[in-house]
């Protein structure tokens, strides 16, 4: 009777152990939320895109095969980098488009197409959101073929490390995955200003749509020739030429002054410098102009200075984009950035390197535009220099 007694003992504590909380099937604790600082990047922006229907499959190339990713949304790798496009313009992608040297794009062997991942420099922590849109490389040593453009933003050579991140993008557009911990991507919400409208050389100066009026003199302005402090010593015909300097020169602010009665502005402009800053003319010389000037009855008023860049014989500023060791590598960025934006350009050996620039411009305002069109379009940073300089 007593074994009875124990062994239902037994039996209600095991049942009792069973029914404990502790040992219902517990779930995977969630990720923890990241809380750390946010960085901009930039490169191409994920947008939702259904797969495409001829380029995932599973495939063989130079006898190894290939499975492609079903589900990618948390993939990362790491491994070596290379680029390709030395036939830019002549092939297609796997997805069905022209390969484009200068866009985001990369190729990957087994990810899907389309597909965003975030590449990473482990060498120097630069980041840049690439569209998968192409397979490759096949070797066993790199894990990512990368566009010429996309592999000189994150600076690379052959052996440095990268890291692999996917974007996953969602069909409301919500991004999510490895490759937006840490990261958001930025995105042009503005509209560039217009382009000015250039002559037959397409980089020239811009051309006037009617030509000046005749009969009137355009002179150039400078701060120079003001004269706000009167001399009682100064003659009546020293005055009447200074009064016609300062009507050039302006008032405040540059504003056109008429000219003094009786006295007629005949003396030919003088030539504009190619540096907007440099003086043009002096106090002396606009002086000596007037008072040369024959005396009429009637005054005549003279219009106000028309400012515009001379033309510089072979152009005065260049847009420098980057210098790279290869000459090779200069010269396919450089037509890669002329094709692109429509500009002439040029590399420009210095030492062991060898400068990427565009140009050449007449007017640094031409070159200033240019620098803005890349920052904004292609996210690469440039600067303007002279070309006399160089």
């Amino acid at each position: 009777m007593r074994k009875e007694w124990v062994g239902a003992i037994i039996a209600g504590l095991l049942l009792s152990a069973c029914s404990s909380p502790d040992n219902q099937p517990q779930q995977a604790a969630p990720e923890p939320a990241y809380n750390g600082p946010v960085v901009e990047i930039g490169g191409a922006y994920p947008v939702y895109e259904p797969l495409n229907a001829n380029a995932n499959n599973d495939y063989s190339a130079n006898g190894n095969s290939y499975k492609i990713i079903r589900d990618a949304s948390r993939f990362t790798q790491t491994g070596t980098a290379t680029w390709y496009g030395n036939e830019a313009g002549s092939n297609v992608t796997a997805s069905g488009e022209e390969f484009d040297p200068s866009a985001m794009t990369a190729a990957h062997p087994t990810l899907p197409i389309p597909s965003y991942v975030r590449v990473t420099n482990l060498s120097n922590g630069r980041m840049l959101v690439v569209r998968i849109n192409d397979r490759g490389p096949f070797t066993s040593d790199k894990i990512i073929d990368l566009s010429k453009a996309a592999f000189d933003r994150l600076n690379l050579t052959n052996s440095t490390r990268v890291k692999l991140d996917i974007i996953n993008v969602a069909p409301d557009g919500t991004l999510s995955g490895p490759g937006t911990i840490g990261t958001t991507v930025a995105r042009q919400t503005y509209a560039l200003p217009a382009r000015p409208s250039l002559g037959s050389s397409d980089m020239g100066t811009p051309v006037l749509s009617a030509p000046p009026a005749i009969g009137a003199a355009v002179r150039p302005v400078d701060n120079s020739t003001l004269n706000t402090q009167n001399d009682d010593s100064t003659s009546d015909e020293d005055s009447a030429g200074a009064g016609a300097s300062a009507s050039n020169g302006g008032g405040f602010l540059q504003a056109p002054k008429p000219l003094p009665a009786g006295v007629l502005e005949t003396s030919e402009p003088a030539p504009v410098a190619a540096d907007d800053d440099a003086p043009v003319a002096s106090a002396n010389t606009s002086r000596t102009a007037m008072a040369a000037a024959p005396v009429v009855a009637a005054p005549v008023v003279a219009r106000p200075a028309t400012h515009q860049s001379a033309p510089v014989s072979g152009g005065g500023y260049m847009v420098q984009v980057g210098a790279l060791s290869n000459p090779q590598n200069a010269e396919i960025w450089q037509k890669s950035l002329s094709k692109r934006f429509a500009v002439p350009g040029k590399v420009q050996p210095n030492g062991s390197n060898y400068r990427v620039q565009l140009g050449p411009f007449s007017s640094r305002q031409q070159a200033v535009q240019l620098q803005q069109r890349l920052s904004s379009e292609a996210q690469q940073q440039s600067f303007v220099v002279s070309a006399s300089a160089m």
